[in-house]
Order: C-alpha cells, then structure tokens, then sequence
C-alpha cells in the first residue's frame, strides 16, 4: 500500500464529506430557527441541483477512482450527498416557504430593472424564478467559455455537461452571498455551510496539486484547469471567509459583514 494514494482518496474523501456536511448544517438551520429567513433558495436548489447532476459522473466514467480505499464509498457517499440534498429542498418548500426572504434573494433582479424589462412595481421583483432565470442563463454562457479553454478528449456533449456543472459551481453561492451582504450578520450554522464549501473546494485543490507527486508517470491534461478553477472558487468565497474569520477571533457570536461599528 502506497501512503501517497491514501493520501489522494482520502482528499476526495474529505471532500464529499463536506458537501454533505453543507446540507447537515442547512437542515439544522432550518430546525433550529424555524425559519428560512436568511436562506437564499436560488443557492440551496443551485447547490442540489449540481448534486443529482454530478452522479452522472459515475454513468460516463468521469468520476475519480479510489486506489486504496473501497470504490463504492464515492457512489454511496454522491447518492446519500444528493438524496439529502433534494429531501432538503423538498422540505424548504414545503414546510418553510412562507418565512422565506424572497424580496432579499433578489441576485439577478436588478439587471433586468436595469434595461426595463420588468416594472418597479412587479411582482415579478420578488418572483425567484425570475432571478433564478438569469444565473441559469449566466451558467450556459460561463459553461461556453469555459468549454473553450478547458481541454478535453470527451465529445462535445460530455465536455460541455463538465464545464456546465462546474460553472453551476462556481455561482452556486452567489445569491446567498448577496443575501449576506444585506443583512450584515450571518447565524453560525449558516456560515459554515459556506465555510464547508470552501473546505470541500480546498481538499479538492490539495488532491490535483498533490496528483503528480504521488503518480510521476501520470499528468492529467485538466490539471492545470481544475486547479485554476478550484482557486477561482475559494476566491470567489474569501471575502465571507476573511469575515468568517475576523468573527471567529474577535468572539463574536455571529459573523459581521463590514466594518466594526455594526457590533
């Protein structure tokens, strides 16, 4: 047994574990408030949605292999990740979506304000199909650039599917930072569903930068994208996490979004 291969399972191990760690601290949020104030839905169904589509993975041969640890850990780990996932959002809806902040988790809205394409007074302002509309339309267009640089030897249908979960990735938690910078304090439980995502996107960074010293016959030719994209990521989520951060050392009992005079 090679202790580097451990080493490399047990990165995309950590990594799933987050993302099922993601809805744990969701659901628990929902329990414990009562409430979905302060939860973006455009992000939880995003989150979800990416979810079922990554077990797709598994059907085209895309998903990593496991040289030490038993394979069936990873489909097991994807199905309970998006089982979960789904029986999470079915709960939102149903039993939490009267307390929901729709005419916060308006991401999106204003573009279409912008070059009036709705009313100020529509109720389409508040509608999250609408604001939904457009980051599903930024995916597709993201997915296309993507698809441009990002080598592969798939057909076309199999590349464009990876570059559109990864662009669903990327923005998948846009819409609840948004909500986050309107409401300048964010709850525990919420702040590390987002402190999971961005753990769930470091271990996945760790397993490609850590790919070629462990394989030195092997040099994956999406290496170098994987690792730009896993960066764009945790990027896109350090602006919260320096918060997250600052919070954590200073005590306070839920995380402060700017400055110092709002505690």
């Amino acid at each position: 047994m090679q202790w580097g291969e451990v080493f490399l399972d047990l990165l995309i191990l950590c990594s799933d574990l987050c993302l099922c760690g993601t809805f744990v601290v969701v659901f628990l949020q929902l329990r414990k408030r009562r409430s979905a104030a302060g939860l973006s839905l455009q992000t939880l169904a995003t989150v979800v949605g990416a979810r079922v589509i990554h077990l797709i993975s598994h059907n085209i041969q895309l998903h990593y292999s496991p040289n030490v640890f038993p394979w069936f850990i990873y489909p097991m780990m994807d199905v309970v990740s998006a089982c979960a996932g789904v029986a999470l959002l079915v709960s939102f809806c149903l039993y939490y979506y009267p307390s929901y902040e729709k005419e916060k988790d308006n991401f999106g809205i204003h573009i279409f304000e912008r070059f009036e394409l709705i009313g100020k007074n529509s109720p389409l302002k508040t509608s999250p199909f609408l604001a939904a509309s457009f980051l599903y339309a930024v995916v597709a267009v993201m997915a296309v650039m993507w698809f441009l640089v990002r080598k592969s030897q798939r057909s076309f249908l199999v590349s464009y599917f990876c570059c559109y979960y990864e662009a669903m990735g990327a923005v998948a938690l846009i819409p609840q930072l948004w909500m986050f910078h309107q409401d300048k304090r964010v709850s525990p439980l919420l702040a590390n569903f987002v402190v999971l995502t961005a753990m769930h996107r470091l271990f996945t960074l760790a397993f490609w930068i850590s790919y070629p010293r462990v394989f030195y016959w092997r040099y994956p030719d999406n290496r170098g994208i994987q690792m730009a994209s896993e960066t764009l990521n945790i990027l896109i989520l350090s602006d919260f996490l320096f918060y997250w951060a600052r919070s954590k050392i200073r005590g306070d009992s839920e995380v402060i979004i700017g400055d110092n005079s709002l505690v």
